[in-house]
């Protein structure tokens, strides 16, 4: 053997490693221990290279040889490796727990099948491997972090923050871990911790982009939308690549009213990801706020394309096809979403407006009633069916409502019209135009 194509195939770049490698596999007269671990070298490298298939064909052509079962395992896992990154998850849970059998205390096998089982929606299995990675050391920092990971997408936000914090207790240097621990304080509604963990791995790792787009959503819950804005810029320009960013930026600039730069980020967050249903909700939202009706409905049609038990974009739909008086298809709209969510009062307040314009009275008193019964304190319900009874001549009904709405809202100006009609049906005239002197004080105060 040339001692330089031992030393280059042991190690060093990936290219000349390779060539090297070759040499020692292709040379008769090595040993087949020598040729073995060259093949071996050799797939490493081509993995290292990011060529998966010429390393996955070495690591196959391995396990045709009498090796130890460590170093088959070892084999295995590297091939299950390779599989994940071609997306073939079938043949890497199959190598994954081949390596396991071979040997059982590979703590990465563990993990790594977690990793799939995980995306696949098995998480009491993905939870048992993790535990067993955990067993097998207890000082391994990065299962305490997919533990978390898999607590955290379960919604066990509290066993997640102990896994990640043990995690910071091994290795305080690991922003993912901060990063992480952050996100389930804010999933646990603990926003100033959630702000001071993704401060701090930003600390430590300031190109991380996630965090920054962590920190964004701290800062944005309480209304700090300039620093928010700020860390948005941040992790956008670090990762072009990801629609979360662009959508929670577009939330931002609705929320600030700017519905054009709310438009632009949420159009760039949709051509990253044509399947963010949030982005097409919000994207029509800011197309109502310019009152392109179209343009929105196109959105919310969309996003009901994509998940049709979503609650929000009937709502919004049928409030557009209202503003373009579509009262049918409003109608229909607003129906599916309670049929979606049958304990929401607005789709009820919205539904009865519009039975009301069609003529429909009844139903529009059934409506109104129903979404006060869900909540009482619903002033534009109450209000509504105030104005249904007086439409039908229910002077004291409608009364009782006006009067109900105007103790939630005293600035109703509406409210305080339509008393005022009431009182004239009783021929109060002192109360209708002291309702009146309201209304027009509070239209131009």
């Amino acid at each position: 053997m040339r001692s330089g194509d031992a030393i280059r195939c042991a190690s060093g770049k990936p290219q000349p490693a390779i060539v090297a490698c070759t040499n020692i596999v292709n040379d008769k007269h090595e040993s087949d221990e020598a040729r073995a671990i060259a093949l071996r070298n050799r797939a490493y490298q081509f993995q290292q290279a990011g060529d998966p298939d010429h390393a996955i064909a070495d690591y196959t052509a391995a396990l045709d040889r009498p090796e130890p079962s460590a170093t088959l395992a070892k084999i295995r896992l590297n091939r299950g490796a390779l599989y994940i990154q071609k997306g073939e998850e079938p043949a890497a849970l199959e190598d994954l727990g081949k390596a396991l059998a071979l040997d059982p205390k590979l703590k990465s096998a563990y993990v790594t099948r977690a990793s799939i089982l995980a995306k696949r929606g098995d998480d009491p299995e993905a939870l048992d491997d993790l535990n067993h990675a955990v067993l097998l050391d207890p000082n391994d920092a990065a299962a305490y972090i997919a533990r978390g990971s898999l607590y955290s997408h379960r919604g066990d936000q509290s066993q997640a923050i102990a896994d990640f914090s043990r995690a910071i207790a091994i290795d305080p240097n690991n922003a993912i871990a901060w990063r992480d621990r952050g996100f389930a304080h804010r999933e646990s509604g603990e926003n100033s911790a959630a702000e001071a963990d993704a401060a701090e791995a930003i600390r430590l790792n300031p190109d991380l982009a996630s965090a920054h787009f962590d920190l964004g959503l701290s800062l944005a819950a309480p209304g700090r939308t300039a620093q928010a804005a700020l860390e948005f810029d941040k992790a956008i320009a670090l990762n072009p690549l990801d629609p979360h960013a662009f959508k929670a930026r577009g939330d931002l600039n609705l929320a600030q009213g700017d519905a054009d730069r709310a438009i632009a980020d949420f159009t760039s967050a949709i051509a990253l990801d044509a399947k963010l249903v949030s982005a097409y909700v919000n994207r029509g939202t800011a197309y109502m706020n310019k009152s392109e009706w179209d343009l929105a409905i196109t959105d919310f049609s969309t996003a009901i394309g994509l998940e049709p038990r979503l609650y929000a974009p009937y709502v919004n739909r049928g409030q557009a096809f209202g503003a373009k008086h579509e009262r049918e298809r409003a109608i229909a709209d607003f129906a599916q979403a309670i049929r979606i969510k049958p304990n929401a009062p607005w789709p009820y307040v919205q539904r009865a407006y519009f039975r009301q314009l069609a003529g429909d009275n009844q139903g529009a008193i059934e409506d109104y009633s129903r979404a006060i019964e869900l909540d009482p304190k619903n002033s534009e319900a109450l209000r509504g069916r105030g104005y249904v009874r007086l439409t039908r001549h229910e002077a004291d009904g409608a009364i009782a409502d006006l009067t109900a709405a105007i103790a939630l809202n005293p600035k109703d100006t509406l409210a305080y019209r339509f008393r005022s009609a009431a009182y004239a049906e009783r021929k109060d005239t002192q109360k209708a135009s002291l309702d009146d002197a309201t209304a027009l004080k509070l239209a131009h105060p």
